[in-house]
């Protein structure tokens, strides 16, 4: 029997017990997590695998926390002021800059 063929049974089975037993189960998300299981998250690992060494660059970390410096100040109420976070944005673009800069 194909993965096809098991994705389709089993949607089929989760849409009768759907009906029959009123689950809030969302069947299409379901059905697309299993399709993703099956046949992407192979190929998505062997990409980070490759992709692992990016991780440890210290652009990357940058980044990441430049990114969620404004989420985590609105989120968690740290109540920083917009020019010091336009200070910090301003001083890790340079530093970006500048390694990219030496690197080049």
């Amino acid at each position: 029997m194909s993965r096809k063929s098991i994705v389709a049974i089993l949607g089929v089975v989760l849409v009768v017990f759907k009906e029959q037993f009123g689950l809030a189960i969302d069947v299409t998300a379901f059905v697309g997590i299993v399709l993703y299981l099956l046949f992407e998250a192979k190929v998505d690992l062997k990409r980070i695998i490759l992709q692992s060494n990016k991780f440890a660059d210290p652009k990357f970390w940058l980044a990441l926390v430049t990114s969620l410096l404004p989420v985590l100040n609105a989120e968690l109420g740290l109540n920083l002021p917009i020019d010091a976070i336009i200070a910090i944005f301003s001083a890790i673009l340079a530093l970006l800059f500048g390694v990219a800069y030496k690197k080049a």
